[in-house]
């Protein structure tokens, strides 16, 4: 049976309210143009120097002095940069001993700036200390884990940590796939599963053959850790977000009505156009035909150091990229719009930091500042 798009949020809604979560504030989400009216704009103020040399930028972090911390794919180590993008030392080496690494998935300045980094080919965990950044303590999860590392790991507080799973692909006769799940699970010290937060399908992929890239309009799980140590979850084919403590217990619940833009035949092309030629040929045809009929609600999560949760709204390329920012209760309070090419990682004290790729595709980190306050 078919069920309207109102009936569905009114249900949706409605459960939620029955099962202790809050809605929004009773104003509802304004509509976008209102938001667009009312937004902060994001301007990039500092650029990282040319010798810092990255490839493939996949976390940025800040602590409470402005030094910059980046993990790179390629690189088996963390970059320290000054606040004003100035190259300051690099942290770790190559290989398995304490302080190296083979790659980095995973970075997070934890309060009193202890710098978490994560490898998951090791499936281990290195803090480094503040003042020195020397190696403070290492904790290695593989012992305890039952089957693949985890993809990505942040620590929710103490020793607890939380843990994103993505699974693999594994092909059978003819070509057939396995079904795929992920899931996102608190673990405990030295990786003793925990409670299981979320067991979901899995992140969407185009698949032609043997070749595989992750589906623009994919659905998936996302994951934040707050500065009270509290795990903020999001599916992001909706604009709702569940709040659960350093337990895996879930202790809130937001959900605002939105519908997420349509998805066009332009939309299409522009997805291929930023594919390489391989990727054009191999996916064009599939990604053609997979086309769904709205993009998924939320393309990104984060966390600021207000504990403010900050919902990145998925869409078409072409404009300015808009992060609604919510209190944790799930009261709206201003929506802010990013350069479209920046990659936004981190808010910390007041400031943006993320990434931006040039027109070769050579990455540099990017710090932000707003026009007016959220």
């Amino acid at each position: 049976m078919k069920i309207s798009r109102i009936a569905f949020w009114s249900l949706l809604l409605a459960t939620l309210v029955a099962s202790g979560c809050k809605r929004a504030d009773s104003q509802g989400f304004p509509a976008a143009g209102q938001r667009a009216r009312q937004a902060a704009h994001a301007r990039v103020v500092v650029t990282s120097a040319a010798d810092a040399e990255f490839s493939s930028i996949n976390g940025v972090d800040a602590d409470s002095r402005g030094r910059i911390y980046v993990s790179d794919w390629m690189r088996r180590g963390v970059t320290v940069l000054s606040p004003d993008g100035r190259m300051l030392r690099r942290m770790g080496r190559d290989g398995s001993g304490p302080g190296e690494f083979r790659a980095i998935r995973g970075l997070q300045v934890l309060a009193g700036d202890t710098v978490l980094a994560y490898d998951p080919d090791l499936a281990r965990v290195t803090l480094f200390e503040p003042e020195s950044l020397r190696v403070a303590n290492t904790v290695n999860l593989a012992g305890q884990l039952h089957g693949a590392a985890p993809f990505r790991v942040w620590r929710a507080s103490g020793d607890t940590y939380v843990a994103l799973f993505r699974s693999g692909f594994a092909f059978g006769s003819g070509g057939a796939i396995a079904e795929r799940k992920d899931s996102v699970a608190v673990l405990r010290a030295h990786g003793t599963p925990g409670a299981t937060i979320a067991h979901v399908p899995a992140r969407g992929f185009l698949l032609a053959g043997t070749s595989i890239a992750p589906n623009p309009f994919g659905r998936e799980p996302l994951v934040a850790t707050d500065t009270r140590g509290r795990v903020q979850y999001v599916w992001t084919d909706s604009l709702a977000v569940q709040t659960y403590d350093a337990s895996g217990k879930r202790v809130s619940a937001f959900a605002v009505p939105y519908r997420a833009p349509a998805v066009t035949r332009a939309d299409v092309q522009g997805e291929l156009g930023a594919m390489d030629d391989y990727g054009r040929r191999t996916f064009g045809q599939v990604l053609a035909d997979s086309m769904p009929g709205t993009w998924p609600a939320v393309r990104d999560l984060l966390t600021d150091d207000a504990g403010r949760v900050w919902i990145g709204l998925a869409g078409p390329r072409g404009a300015a990229r808009e992060w609604a920012v919510f209190t944790p209760e799930g009261r709206y309070l201003r929506s802010v719009l990013v350069p479209e090419k920046v990659t936004l990682r981190a808010v910390r004290g007041g400031k943006l930091y993320g990434d931006q790729a040039n027109d070769d595709g050579v990455p540099s980190v990017v710090v932000l500042t707003l026009d007016r306050e959220v």
